[in-house]
């Protein structure tokens, strides 16, 4: 009933044209005072928007000024300068508007990653430091199931790749004039080095790895086929050297951000002419901690032990930074590289490097000096270097590089046998790692 009332009333104030029938249904005096009352509480309902309708408009804050603030004093700065970063807070998101074209909902999580360009397909940065001394990545790439598996976080600067993997590259100097006053004339050769390396994980999360390797050096010369040279009293090289190696590298686990790792390599190299005495025999060594000081920076300190005809202590150190995925510098000694990946072409990775090296070895060797049957030669020069590496399907890699030899210094270990120099020259290597 009090229904029919309220819309009776709001019926005649929506029409005050129209009248009651007098003689039919006369109102009452009960309902003129309810519309009176409705009308009075319009009435007051429409005086409260005209007066808010006349007040200034309200300053509004941004929601930025509610974030909180957090103060970061800086030590370059005076002890009264400082500075107020604002940050979000989960839940402090601002509003974004979904029917504006191109808005993103900054409360979702959003991609952080690269997408790679839309020609080529992109690659992590190069997985180990081959060819050359390995300081990187000593035992091969990502990816494999064991005994292939890999262990990361625990074990050094780079993944390991556990069982077996093997290597080989050949390398050609040509023949190059010795600097010498003894008529040698020319001198060349011919590399080939062979490595088989097995990888597994010992007690406390160590990792060792042992590697029997075996190297060939041709010698052309000098003074083979020089009768000025024998006439001076210089001996003539065999053709051939050999050495036979066993690498045994120890890496420790990883403690925040070092990393230890220690090598000893035993070897003789010979040109069998001769029965073996201990001038065959090299006892090399070094030792290096490795110190991720950023995501970027990796810091290499350590020293090696070289067993020569003169015997060096050198630094095995230096620092490699990753700025991106697609470059890498490593200024590092004995070995330096910078990396630049320039595209998969076929669907095969290729990084393009240039390389900085410092290279000596030792042989014993026959020899027809007066008074002595054999002797160390020692065979010392820098390698300037730019090639090409690939990385294959199947965990294999291939490089392929030429470049420029340069200050090569040939030293005896007892000088009655005169020692000699060689003119710069060419240098090309290729090799594969599977």
């Amino acid at each position: 009933m009090a229904t029919l009332v309220y819309l009776a009333v709001l019926l005649g104030n929506a029409t005050p044209n129209a009248s009651f029938n007098d003689s039919d249904n006369p109102p009452s005096p009960a309902v003129n005072q309810i519309g009176e009352h409705m009308e009075a509480q319009f009435q007051a309902v429409d005086r409260s928007f005209e007066q808010l309708a006349k007040q200034p408009p309200r300053d509004v804050p941004h929601w930025t000024t509610r974030l909180p603030k957090l103060e970061v004093k800086f030590p370059f700065l005076s002890e009264k300068g400082s500075h107020e970063t604002a940050f979000l807070v989960r839940g402090q998101s601002p509003p974004y508007d979904p029917s504006a074209p191109g808005s993103v909902n900054p409360n979702l999580a959003q991609s952080m990653t690269i997408p790679p360009p839309a020609t080529e397909q992109w690659f992590p940065p190069p997985q180990h430091a081959w060819p050359g001394v390995p300081l990187l990545n000593p035992n091969g790439m990502l990816g494999g199931s064991p005994p292939q598996g890999t262990m990361m976080g625990v074990n050094g600067p780079q993944p390991f790749r556990f069982g077996w993997q093997s290597q080989a590259d050949v390398g050609i100097l040509p023949r190059e004039t010795t600097n010498s006053r003894r008529g040698l004339g020319q001198f060349g050769v011919f590399e080939f080095n062979t490595e088989l390396r097995y990888t597994a994980p010992t007690v406390m999360q160590h990792i060792f790895s042992i590697a029997p390797q075996f190297n060939l050096r041709g010698w052309d010369g000098p003074g083979t086929s020089s009768a000025a040279a024998i006439a001076n009293g210089f001996t003539p090289l065999a053709g051939d050297a050999y050495r036979f190696g066993l690498d045994l590298r120890l890496t420790s686990p990883t403690q925040g951000p070092y990393t230890l790792e220690l090598d000893f390599n035993p070897s003789f190299g010979t040109d069998f002419e001769r029965g073996l005495t201990s001038k065959a025999w090299a006892f090399d060594a070094r030792g290096a901690l490795f110190v991720r000081t950023s995501p970027r920076y990796l810091l290499v300190l350590g020293a090696m032990f070289l067993d020569r005809v003169d015997d060096q202590v050198l630094p095995y150190a230096g620092i490699v930074y990753t700025p991106n995925q697609h470059f890498e510098i490593r200024a590092l000694f004995p070995k330096a590289e910078i990396n630049c990946f320039i595209g998969a072409p076929w669907g095969v990775p290729q990084w393009m490097y240039l390389a900085g090296e410092y290279h000596i070895e030792a042989y014993q060797v026959a020899v027809n000096t007066p008074g002595l049957s054999e002797n160390r030669i020692q065979i010392e020069d820098w390698r300037a270097m730019l090639g090409v590496r690939s990385e294959h399907s199947g965990g294999m890699t291939s490089f392929l590089e030429g470049g420029w030899v340069f200050g090569r210094d040939v030293e005896f270990l007892r000088k009655a046998t005169p020692g000699f120099d060689i003119n710069s020259g060419f240098i090309a290597r290729f090799g594969v790692r599977y």
